[in-house]
């Protein structure tokens, strides 16, 4: 498959061997990836967690379709659009725990769309629902976005 990968000069476009997903992991053939500024370092040959160095393929955010499913693996089936944290997501294949996969809702969401809200929704839900405590009926007021 065909990957942007970190290189010694930089980004370089090369064929790399398509990821096999382990069982806690779906396999994605990526239809869409965004751009955010962890990718830029990763990009400039820095670290982003453990993403990053030479060899690395670029790319956190993407969306597209299961292709295939771990056997540990619940919620997803092949078949599936999906967008995930998915790092590698510069690629025509990306593979990710299924922990960290959200099913593109059955609306007329773009798989452009859907790559853009991984990392954005992820860190909105930890910051009310996990940092807040915000249950099911309760309001929040947003002053600024």
């Amino acid at each position: 498959m065909r990957a942007a990968v970190v290189g010694e000069a930089g980004v370089e476009i090369r064929d790399v061997s398509k990821p096999q997903p382990k069982a806690n992991e779906i396999l994605i053939k990526v239809r869409a990836a965004s751009l955010n500024r962890a990718d830029l370092a990763v990009a400039a040959g820095n670290r982003h967690g453990a993403a990053g160095g030479p060899g690395t393929i670029v790319g956190l955010e993407c969306a597209g379709e299961v292709e295939a499913v771990g056997g540990e693996v619940k919620d997803f089936r092949p078949g599936d659009r999906v967008m995930s944290s998915a790092a590698g997501g510069f690629a025509e294949y990306a593979v990710t725990d299924w922990g960290r996969a959200h099913k593109i809702p059955a609306n007329n969401m773009t798989y452009e769309q859907a790559a853009c809200m991984p990392v954005a929704v992820q860190t909105m839900h930890n910051a009310l629902v996990g940092a807040g405590r915000l249950k099911k009926g309760e309001s929040v007021l947003i002053q600024g976005a």
